[in-house]
């Protein structure tokens, strides 16, 4: 019965019950009784198909879609031509918590011999940098907000479930995971680099959390250069807590 319908009278269909059982014998005693017509079965409405799959894709992007969003990465990068015509290549890792509003990165690069660290902590309205060699520096988080408001939102990697299609159940690290693919190519940006993701794969739980990313890039860099790499994503720690402080020097 629907919400807000109301509930039959017991004693209406009690008088219903009976002068329907004062028809019928009526009806017998006159005359031979009518056969009943032959039911006809209704057609059924065909279902709509659901891809196979398709729960894990919305609960991939819904994952992201969380608020306050938290959860821990692990990203490894590698690059080529980012810098040089001759083909230079750049290897970068990350390690990246987020929490709402607030984040910790430290991320390590090694391009042409020379490896670079950097930490990074965004608390509030304020965000701490450190450099190699240096002490803590900050600064104030309404002048790189926009930065900010791009690295979060840049972790949401998919937005429509339907551009991605099921694979099937696969073996990762001892834990069987449920494997997606992008079906078409979609945007890519990284700071200067503009470009898109050529290929992209991704592992969930049952229910849909992510683990696993891995993805082909093609982009544009700074001064033109093109850029061609691979980026492997590791997620963990989804919905938290994940606590965040302010460094101390």
């Amino acid at each position: 019965m629907l919400a807000g319908m109301p509930r039959p009278n017991p004693l209406v269909r009690g008088a219903f019950v009976v002068t329907l059982a004062l028809v019928l014998v009526a009806c017998a005693s006159a005359a031979p009784p009518t056969p009943a017509p032959a039911y006809v079965w209704p057609t059924a409405t065909p279902m709509k198909s659901v891809p196979v799959g398709a729960k894990y894709a919305e609960a991939f992007v819904a994952a992201f879609s969380a608020d306050p969003l938290a959860m821990h990465i692990d990203e490894t990068q590698k690059l080529k031509g980012l810098y040089e015509l001759d083909g230079a290549s750049l290897s970068a890792t990350m390690s990246l918590d987020i929490s709402g509003d607030d984040m910790k990165a430290h991320m390590v690069t090694k391009a042409a011999g020379k490896t670079t660290k950097m930490d990074l902590v965004v608390v509030g309205k304020t965000v701490y940098v450190r450099l190699p060699g240096h002490k803590w520096r900050t600064v104030r988080r309404s002048d790189f907000e926009q930065d900010i408001s791009d690295a979060l939102r840049s972790v949401q990697l998919i937005r429509n479930p339907t551009d991605l299609s099921y694979v099937g159940v696969e073996t990762i690290d001892k834990h069987k995971l449920h494997h997606l693919k992008a079906n078409r190519k979609f945007p890519y940006r990284s700071g200067s680099e503009t470009g898109t993701y050529d290929k992209f794969d991704v592992w969930v739980k049952e229910d849909g959390t992510p683990v696993l990313v891995k993805a082909k890039i093609s982009a544009v860099g700074a001064y033109g250069f093109e850029v061609t790499g691979t980026t492997e994503m590791r997620f963990s720690k989804f919905g938290g807590p994940i606590k965040i402080v302010a460094p101390k020097n």
